[in-house]
């Protein structure tokens, strides 16, 4: 094979697995009766086709508590902007709106893009926001557009380096209930990468400091990967805070501080 056509066949695996997301997940059916209120997902960088199950059993215990489970596979490889419209579009060919209550749990890249969609979307029934917040996690586009940029490139394209260079965009002045969910561990990515994440400074766990108003915020043992294959464990919290806009008293509230990754790799 000749060196260009040999460099082309290896970057296809890697085009297709961001073209090509993490399914869609609709409601389980539920004839009897037609729910009030939706959660919609919005996953990131780390969903893909295996993640699919985890959602859908998880949308069949909701449907169950009267809950219609939507998750969007909306990120694109051109960027942010293109990402937004595509939410844009899954809201509304979903008809969302038709629901009395509408709730959104969002993941990573999930935040970057619907923070600023919300400003000009009008969407009178959204009531709460939860977010997925990783002081680790979030330091992972940074690292990977500055050390990795053309492998980052052919995975993920324009969107990973938007939300790299781009602050997080608090979402505010709307009458929501909003909540943080904090994961406490870094995936094998950042350990593996853990002097090029420490340089960016201390790693702000309290929930004070991660730059979002809240309501509530817990932190989670788990890493990013964990989030999405053991989304069932998190999603009593989620249905807990929908409900009554506050997580359980079970949940764990106790801030870690002082991390330092290279001293956990030892």
């Amino acid at each position: 094979m000749k060196p260009c056509l040999a460099l082309v066949a290896a970057a296809i695996p890697a085009l297709c697995a961001a073209s090509c997301a993490g399914p869609l997940v609709r409601p389980a059916v539920a004839p009897s009766r037609e729910a009030r209120e939706a959660v919609l997902i919005l996953p990131g960088f780390g969903y893909g086709r295996d993640q699919g199950k985890a959602f859908k059993e998880v949308s069949a215990a909701a449907s169950r508590d009267g809950v219609d489970l939507y998750v969007a596979p909306f990120l694109t490889r051109s960027g942010l902007d293109d990402s937004r419209a595509r939410l844009e579009r899954f809201i509304r060919d979903e008809r969302l709106e038709r629901y009395e209550r509408l709730h959104v749990f969002a993941f990573i890249a999930g935040a970057w893009t619907m923070n600023p969609l919300l400003d000009r979307m009008a969407l009178p029934n959204l009531t709460s926001v939860i977010y997925d917040r990783s002081p680790f996690q979030e330091r992972a586009p940074k690292i990977a557009a500055a050390k990795l940029r053309r492998r980052a490139w052919l995975r993920y394209g324009r969107t990973i380096f938007d939300i790299a260079r781009t602050p997080y965009p608090a979402i505010a002045g709307r009458p929501l209930s909003v909540a943080l969910l904090v994961e406490s561990a870094p995936t094998p990515f950042i350990l593996s990468h853990a002097k090029d994440a420490d340089a960016y400074g201390p790693f702000a766990f309290d929930c004070d400091g991660l730059g979002q108003p809240y309501d509530d915020c817990a932190y989670l043992p788990m890493n990013h990967a964990d989030l999405y294959t053991r989304f069932a464990e998190v999603w009593p919290e989620v249905h807990a805070f929908i409900r009554t806009g506050r997580f359980s008293a079970a949940a764990d509230r106790s801030t870690p501080s002082n991390v330092v990754l290279t001293e956990v790799r030892r």
